[in-house]
């Protein structure tokens, strides 16, 4: 979330003053993840990451995202957030973060999925 609120608690996104509230429960982990991969994103030097999810994981994001448009989904890799996307439409069975990250951001975040 974006906003304290009772349940939630403040957490910074690593390498930046950012913070955003977030709830105890894990939607999906590694196991929910089929692959992992860096794509190229807007321009020469910008990177996203795209992810597929199992048909368990999609289901799992589907019900979690449907109703968080417009709201930031915590992405953690060793216990810190490394990005904190705000939800343009739900996810289903893929997604794609996109975050004008440079390679190695972007190979960082697909490293610690550990899937590919």
């Amino acid at each position: 979330e974006d906003k304290p609120a009772n349940g939630l608690h403040e957490a910074k996104v690593s390498g930046s003053e950012r913070s955003v509230y977030v709830h105890d429960e894990v939607i999906v982990t590694n196991s929910d993840i089929a692959a992992a991969r860096v794509v190229q994103g807007g321009g020469p030097a910008q990177y996203g990451v795209s992810v597929e999810f199992t048909a368990f994981g999609a289901e799992k994001m589907r019900t979690a995202t449907a109703n968080h448009i417009g709201k930031p989904m915590a992405i953690l890799i060793d216990g810190q957030i490394v990005v904190a996307p705000v939800l343009r439409t739900p996810i289903g069975a893929s997604a794609v973060v996109s975050g004008n990250f440079t390679r190695a951001q972007a190979e960082r975040i697909v490293n610690g999925i550990g899937v590919r």
